[in-house]
This record gives C-alpha cells, structure tokens and sequence, in this order.
C-alpha cells in the first residue's frame, strides 16, 4: 500500500470527528461578508444620493422629506466570491515533536476546514485549490473534506486565496510557487504553520535528527550549542515568508501547533476582512 493510499484512508476514517471539530470551532465566529464597496444588488445599505430620474419608486421619500432635494437610497453591491483553500502536500507537515501535540498538517486541515465553514455560512463558494470545483450551501463541507483526499489535478485558481503550510523550503522556493498563484485585487491569507520545536529547538545533549523524506540523518553531539544559530535562522526564516507573502498580496499569518487554533481562526478570518 503506498503512502498516499494509507493517508487517504486515514483521512477519510477520521472524517466525521475532523468536520465536527472544524463546525465547533467555527461556531463562535459570525460568518464575514466581503460585499464589494460599490453601489449594486444587495441587502445592506450604501449610501443616498440625488434623484436622476431614476423613477418615484426608487425615491426614499422619509429622508427627501428632510429637505428640498429627492434622494434614492442606494444598497451595496454583493457579490457571491469564491475562496480557494490549498494546504502544502509535503511529507513535513505529517510531523509533529509530542504525541500530545497535532501534526501540522492536522492543525493546518482542522483550520482550513473551519475557514470553510465560516465562508460557506456567509455565503460564498469555497473551493479546495486544484482538488475539487468551488462548492456552495449547507451540505458543501463534507464534500470539501472529501476533497482532501483528491489528488492535485486542476489547474492552478484566480481570485482569493487561504493558503496553509510550514514553507521552510529556501525562499527561492517558496517564491517561485507562490507565483503559481495569481490573487486577485481581495488578495487573500498565507498561514505559516510550524510545531514549537521547530520555533524554540529545545534539545541538548546528543541528538540525531532524521528526515521523513531520504535525506541522511544528522548527528548533533551537543545541541544546545547550535540553539541560538537555529533560532535566529528560523527566525530569519519567518521574515522572509511574511515579505514573500506580502509582496503576492496575502496575508501572513504564524501559527504554532501548540497555540489555541480559535486564536489562528480569529487572525485569518481578520485577516480575509481586510478586503
């Protein structure tokens, strides 16, 4: 059985309890609305403006009574947008430092999901980038998560963005695959997602660090020597993801796997209301 077939069936076994935790955490947010700010369809008030002609009934005779002049009340204009939600695929996120702890992955799948409860109840069409269609309404949740288990076949989307990973690949890397992605004047959000080991190097003594992928083993005999080199590498690290990110018009946001994800849910979801 390969890698990939096992995860997916994992995946699809622990379903239900992940779509359960993901409505839960999305439950103590208000869904956000991005309307876009101009006059047009919709529900929500927008401004007055003068009377052109545009016919008695458009006329608000309540606030033209105020004065001399005719005024028409005018609704802002919402459109229905879509947000594709991608999260890394690299064999790193499956790693986690304590068995008490999540893998990023995991924290990074519970996130986008809830992301993708809190959009689909304001509204919008959420879509899995390059795994599933944008998708709408009530029951469109579980067929997002279904979705996970999708290979990556379609082409690369338009438009808004959540974007979820540990992006430590060198940043001619990650630039490079975030030029793949063409968001459009709402921009989006890009979610760092790191394990606190990977933030805090708390080891000493002799330690031999193993990859999940090929790469041969590193033998450390003293790591509390090589501490503070590897925080301010990290650190480093950090910064230049943020620029990265912030010159492809998202977002940063950091998130470490030990932290609440409410707080992570609340700063990506202020984030994408910055639109």
């Amino acid at each position: 059985m390969s890698s990939q077939h096992a995860e997916a069936q994992n995946l699809a076994a622990s379903l239900p309890a992940l779509l359960l935790a993901a409505e839960s955490l999305s439950a103590g947010f208000a869904p956000g609305r991005h309307g876009r700010r101009r006059s047009g369809q919709g529900e929500q008030f927008w401004q007055f403006r003068d009377y052109r002609g545009d016919g008695l009934r458009a006329i608000d005779w309540r606030r033209s009574a105020r004065g001399s002049r005719l005024y028409v009340r005018e609704r802002e204009w919402e459109a229905v947008e879509t947000l594709s939600i991608d999260i890394d695929g690299n064999p790193g996120m499956n790693w986690r430092s304590a068995p008490d702890l999540p893998t990023k992955r995991q924290r990074a799948v519970l996130l986008a999901l809830a992301l993708g409860a809190l959009a689909l109840r304001g509204g919008e069409r959420v879509a899995l980038a390059r795994r599933s269609r944008p998708v709408q309404g009530e029951c469109a949740l579980p067929r997002l998560a279904l979705a996970l288990e999708q290979p990556a076949v379609l082409p690369a989307a338009t438009g808004r963005f959540a974007l979820f990973g540990d992006f430590l690949d060198p940043p001619e890397e990650i630039a490079a695959r975030l030029a793949e992605w063409r968001p459009d004047a709402t921009g989006g959000v890009l979610v760092h997602v790191l394990d606190p080991a990977e933030c805090d190097f708390p080891y000493d003594g002799r330690v031999l660090f193993t990859g999940l992928t090929a790469e041969a083993p590193e033998d450390v005999p003293r790591a509390e020597l090589v501490r503070s080199a590897y925080r301010a590498r990290i650190e480093a690290q950090r910064e230049a993801v943020a620029r990265l990110a912030q010159s492809a018009r998202l977002v940063p946001v950091f998130h470490r796997t030990d932290a609440p994800p409410a707080l992570a849910l609340a700063a990506i979801r202020a984030a994408l209301e910055l639109d």
